[in-house]
């Protein structure tokens, strides 16, 4: 077989000199293994960013028959610095990398990184060239540091060096010696690649990834000149593989730009049984990254919209990707709980956790392995961790939902699933939390964590009431509470809130306006000269809205007794016809004591939102919540667009505003 003609150029760093730096902190014992042989790490922590680790932990990234994996590893101490493992290498292991870690601090190697050639095996040196090539950054672990980045001509001699001493890897890297010479000349290589492409094609029996491979050579030609070749060498591929990743790829396409639902449902049918997935778990093309979850989406809403049939979304759940169970959990589960919750409709909870206990254990049951498309990148613990921290939001709805129905274990165990990544820094979270504590009976821990709450910043109106109920039976005065919860709050986290809000003020010319209020006549803007107004644009088909108000009601009880103060929650952009009579029975539900405003009809659009169109468009805003603060001169002296989650943090924002238009008006 030929060897690939590409240009070679020796490294400026010699071998010897390498392999001296590396057995410093990084060693393989035996020296020269081969592939299914046992072999122990030793890693030097001397001088290194874990010097003064406590406990070192890892990851080896293997490159095997062209393919990347990552195992996790835990290494014991040797003494003297040295930390050692001991692990088998996988049977057709060429390359190995690792990457160290203890905590948050990590270590891969800086410039020479942690690496060992198994020099014997086929793809051995282009794992050591590709591993370190920006411009294959796509195909490897994403690990090195940059300044062990190597330029094309290097890249190339590596590549080189693999056909020089294992001719056979030729069909395995013809793709990126092409894409790494066509970078490095800055010139198309269309005889290359096409004899390239000729070369591989004559082979039998390619497997995915060298089909892949194919279609991606393809791409670094020019169209529409070398368009001819192009459509010949895909002909070749369905011809050859009928039911193979060219083949697939056009299916994908076909079926996700079908218009007909009962054609696209068939031709879905069809595809599962000619391209299971079982048989493409060591590819993932781009066409399948765009295209194939959006795909499988449209049939399985289009079955909830056009016949409120959910029976094909739950019968999929074990066999659709990781990102459409999360879709399912949110879209399915959440969005109408959450509506539910808020009192924007309802939802009968019986059949979303009929839903939900169909999904979740799943989403939780995919954590214990990697999802293909980061298979080589992603270690099972880094998998696992990345799985946690965009699944948390998910779980909890789920845990608030088993607490409604009372199983309070299943609940405790979701609540503590996702504790890592919600405790202290989620108020909604820490409300949940602790009513589970103090349902348990464990008001110490109860108070502890509702105090570090505090401190955080992170805290619900239900929280300070059970807060202030412990703190009254331990004997305290009613009036040294706020004092109390002042001490448990951090000083600098406080100063340093304060001047980011401070930061925030403007002096702006405000219209003014004139609007119905829910406790009967009208509000003038202009009638409030001398007064500090916060104003609060809100409707009730917003969810964070909704959400805002506990916190917003804390800051109306804060100036329950200052008439200078004022609060007017300006209902906006309804739309159902007795929007006015829902607005009242919400807020008599839920306890709030707002002075409701309804924006006028707008007589350009016919909307109810005259005020609040006028006010987004002077002052380049959109979407609510809204909150506006005007000062005692009528001028606009700050904004805030949205909700963040914590009804303190909220209640302090406007207080410090407040509080600082109050000193400035003195």
């Amino acid at each position: 077989m030929k060897i690939l003609k590409l240009a070679a150029l020796f490294l400026s760093v010699s071998t010897a000199s390498y392999a001296q730096e590396t057995v410093q902190k990084f060693l393989l014992s035996p020296e020269h293994p081969n592939g299914g042989e046992e072999i122990t790490i030793t890693y030097n922590a001397a001088d290194t960013p874990l010097a003064n680790a406590k406990h070192v932990e890892g990851i080896v990234y293997t490159y095997d028959n062209f393919r990347w994996f990552a195992d996790d590893i835990t290494l014991k101490s040797a003494g003297d610095k040295k930390w050692q493992t001991k692990m088998k290498l996988s049977d057709k292991a060429s390359f190995i990398t690792c990457v160290f870690k203890s905590d948050t601090i990590k270590d891969n190697g800086g410039k020479m990184t942690y690496s060992w050639i198994l020099e014997k095996d086929l793809g051995s040196y282009v794992g050591w060239g590709f591993l370190r090539s920006p411009d294959l950054q796509d195909q490897v672990p994403n690990i090195v540091h940059d300044s062990a980045y190597i330029k094309k001509e290097v890249t190339l001699f590596w590549i080189n060096n693999e056909l020089k001493y294992h001719p056979d890897a030729r069909t395995h890297v013809f793709y990126e010696g092409a894409k790494i010479k066509q970078l490095e000349t800055g010139e198309q290589q269309p005889k290359l690649i096409k004899r390239e492409i000729r070369n591989v094609l004559a082979e039998k029996n390619l497997d995915n990834i060298t089909q892949y491979n194919i279609q991606k050579t393809i791409g670094l030609m020019a169209q529409p000149e070398h368009k001819v070749f192009a459509d010949s060498v895909q002909n070749v591929l369905l011809k050859k593989y009928l039911n193979g990743v060219w083949a697939r790829d056009i299916e994908i396409k076909k079926i996700f730009a079908e218009a007909d639902f009962d054609k696209k449902v068939k031709q879905y049918e069809a595809f599962e049984k000619n391209f299971p997935q079982s048989k493409f778990q060591d590819v993932t093309t781009d066409t399948e990254s765009l295209f194939y979850d959006k795909m499988f989406k449209s049939i399985a809403y289009n079955y909830i919209v056009k016949n409120k049939d959910y029976n094909y979304s739950m019968n999929s759940v074990k066999k659709v990707s990781y990102n459409i169970l999360m879709d399912y959990a949110w879209h399915l589960v959440s969005i109408p709980f959450d509506r539910d919750q808020e009192g924007a409709e309802k939802t009968s909870l019986e059949t979303l956790k009929k839903y939900a206990d169909i999904i979740y254990p799943e989403l939780e049951a995919r954590e214990a392995y990697v999802p293909k498309e980061y298979v080589g990148k992603l270690s099972l613990k880094e998998w696992q961790a990345q799985a946690l921290q965009s699944s948390a939001r998910e779980f909890f709805t789920y845990a608030k939902i088993q607490e409604i129905f009372k199983n309070y274990d299943l609940e405790k165990k979701y609540l503590e699933k996702i504790k890592p990544v919600m405790a202290y820094k989620v108020a909604t979270y820490n409300e949940v939390y602790s009513r589970m504590l103090l349902r348990e009976g464990k008001t110490a821990e109860a108070k502890e964590y509702m105090a570090l709450s505090v401190k955080e910043n992170q805290v619900t109106p239900a929280m300070l009431a059970s807060l202030k109920e412990i703190y009254l039976k331990e004997g305290k005065p009613a009036a040294g509470f706020e004092a109390y919860l002042e001490s448990l709050k951090s000083a600098s986290n406080v100063e340093e809130h304060k001047k980011k809000i401070i930061s925030e003020l403007i002096n702006l010319p405000i219209d003014g306006f004139e609007l119905e209020s829910s406790k009967g006549g009208k509000v003038k803007l202009a009638d409030q000269k001398g007064k500090i107004v916060v104003l609060d644009f809100w409707a009730m088909w917003c969810g964070p809205c909704k959400n805002a108000m506990p916190g917003m009601q804390m800051a109306v009880n804060k100036y329950k007794s200052d008439e200078n103060i004022k609060f007017y929650f300006v209902d906006t952009m309804e739309y159902i016809k007795d929007f006015k009579a829902q607005t009242q029975a919400f807020i008599k539900e839920k306890g709030f004591d707002f002075n409701i405003l309804y924006d006028g009809k707008n007589p350009k659009t016919g909307k109810f939102d005259v005020v609040y169109d006028k006010y987004s468009k002077a002052f380049h805003f959109s979407g609510i919540p809204e909150k506006m603060i005007i000062d005692q001169n009528g001028k606009l002296r700050w904004m805030s667009n949205g909700y963040f989650g914590s009804p303190s943090e909220l209640v302090d924002e406007i207080s410090i505003i407040v509080e600082h238009l109050k000193a400035e008006n003195k």
